[in-house]
């Protein structure tokens, strides 16, 4: 019984982790707009990297194979990390209106739909020719999810993406999922079993080097008590803390409950978006969520 209750306790440390990262997008596009996409990025990450390397040097964890690993691991994933830190940033900084907003957060929320493709290339994992309809599903989601109220027809749809006022923002965050599953595949292809952890570092490296950006960018830097205790948020709970219960969960909880509901992200991410932001949710981006959704579970299938 007892280990029945601790593996329910983890199991609800996971979905707590999942709720605290539906969060991110609403804060990251809070603080961005509020202090300046770099300096926001700059201050989260040096304070989250702070906390992660503190916490690794007292539980002893993630750093004992730090000698082993190989030195590709090192400009590779932290070139990533930087690559995802700074569009995650930016692109929530510059993207105008509401439904663009929602739409751009599940273009962020294609990362595990990248991650399991990139595993073909970088890990070399099989997958069924079934995968391709996977794909199409999830960015069938994303088209329906930027119809607004713009029609259905093809041409306004194209229109809408490629002439948009909010292009850049898309291409940004396409890359902010993009370097996000390269990030985890190459983590995995140098790291294997070893006891390295660099989000730390590389953290903490992001938030100097945005930091040292930020300088010469024009921000309006309009710090606020709601603007720091949202920074304070995001950098100790969802980047430091939620990480340490999300490995809780997949060590000591029911991994196929947590995994399952880690699959409807998008849809989470968008509901609690729209909550926090006060936006209005329509039915083009619930039908969209739950495309990106399908697709990813399908994708998860043909693996």
């Amino acid at each position: 019984m007892k280990n029945k209750a601790k593996q329910h306790k983890y199991t609800t440390l996971g979905i707590i982790t999942i709720i605290i990262w539906g969060t991110s997008a609403a804060f990251t596009r809070n603080l961005s707009t509020g202090i300046g996409a770099y300096t926001a990025a700059s201050i989260v990450n040096i304070i989250g990297g702070i906390a992660v390397l503190i916490g690794q040097t007292i539980n002893k964890m993630g750093t004992k194979d730090f000698r082993k690993v190989t030195k590709l691991y090192w400009p590779v994933c932290g070139g990533l990390f930087i690559v995802y830190t700074a569009t995650s940033y930016v692109s929530m900084s510059i993207v105008t209106g509401e439904e663009a907003v929602m739409t751009l957060v599940l273009i962020r929320f294609l990362w595990p739909l990248f991650t399991l493709i990139l595993t073909i290339p970088i890990l070399h994992q099989k997958a069924s020719p079934w995968l391709i309809f996977g794909i199409l599903i999830s960015f069938i989601g994303i088209t329906v999810a930027n119809m607004g109220n713009n029609g259905i027809g093809l041409g306004s749809i194209i229109a809408n993406f490629l002439y948009g006022e909010n292009l850049t923002a898309y291409i940004l965050g396409f890359i902010v999922s993009l370097s996000w599953g390269l990030y985890t595949n190459f983590t995995k292809k140098f790291i294997k079993s070893m006891d390295v952890d660099g989000s730390g570092i590389f953290m903490l490296l992001s938030g100097l080097l945005l930091g040292v950006i930020s300088f010469w960018m024009d921000e309006p830097r309009a710090f606020s008590p709601s603007l720091m205790g949202q920074i304070i948020y995001a950098s100790i709970i969802v980047s430091s803390l939620a990480n340490v219960m999300w490995n809780l969960s997949i060590r000591k909880g029911n991994i196929l409950i947590v995994v399952l509901i880690s699959n409807f992200l998008p849809i989470i991410s968008i509901i609690i978006t729209a909550i926090l932001l006060g936006y209005k949710m329509t039915i083009p981006h619930i039908v969209g969520a739950l495309l990106v959704v399908i697709g990813t579970i399908w994708s998860k299938k043909c693996l």
